[in-house]
């Protein structure tokens, strides 16, 4: 009994030493896990804030690129907004320059009709006129060719002669009128003017009642009658 008591208290030596010692090597364990595991934490931490740092290092330069690029932006954004207000505003004085152009073409084309239409107005007129003076050129060729015939019958049964003065004037000189001179010269001038009318100058012996005559002789055109008239108050004038 004694031996198992001695037994029993050995037993229980070992079991606490054998506890102390695994104790111990759990201790030992822990300590160099906490260590290990320590070491890794911090390791691990300081490539984390490393990693943090760099992060945040390339952050800032991003940012400030960033910044930069978008102060070039806004830079550029002036400078494309004060581009496009200078095109809108030559835009608009380009709209405002078409405008007039096309205000002043419209006048223009106008302008260009209406004397288009007042040359064809006038070529219209000129053309007339020239009809016109080519009628009286003919009206004035046939009576001259009249005055002509009427010269040769004056001339034989009358003694009058034609003579052409200045002026495009006709001079028609009586003889045979006087008595006491056969020879005297009685005359007037006549000239057909433009327009066909006639006009009677230079009358010498003067006849009082010419223009009346004249006047009547335009209205009839009676040339003939106008002369033996003529004529016939020459002859008064010496035989009154």
């Amino acid at each position: 009994m004694a031996l198992c008591a001695m037994s029993a208290s050995g037993s229980g030596d070992e079991l606490k030493a054998e506890t102390e010692t695994l104790k111990a090597k759990l201790s030992q364990v822990q300590h160099t896990f906490l260590e290990e595991w320590s070491g890794d934490m911090t390791a691990a931490m300081a490539e984390q804030k490393k990693r943090h740092e760099e992060v945040m290092r390339k952050g800032k330069e991003d940012m400030e690129a960033l910044k930069t690029t978008l102060e070039q932006l806004k830079g550029q954004a002036k400078t494309n907004q004060k581009v496009m207000e200078e095109r809108i505003g030559k835009m608009k004085q380009l709209r405002e320059d078409i405008g007039t152009v096309t205000t002043e073409t419209d006048s223009l084309l106008r302008e260009k009709e209406l004397a288009m239409e007042e040359m064809k107005s006038m070529q219209e007129y000129i053309q007339k006129q020239k009809e016109l003076i080519t009628a009286q050129e003919q009206a004035t060729h046939q009576r001259l060719d009249e005055l002509q015939k009427a010269s040769e019958w004056f001339k034989d049964r009358l003694g009058i002669q034609f003579k052409k003065t200045s002026g495009n004037r006709l001079q028609m000189v009586f003889t045979c009128i006087d008595p006491k001179d056969t020879s005297r010269p009685f005359f007037f001038s006549v000239k057909i003017e433009a327009d066909g009318t006639y006009t009677v100058s230079d009358c010498e012996p003067e006849i009082e009642n010419l223009p009346e005559l004249v006047e009547k002789l335009n209205a009839t055109n009676n040339f003939r009658s106008f002369v033996i008239t003529m004529r016939t108050l020459f002859k008064a004038k010496v035989c009154g």
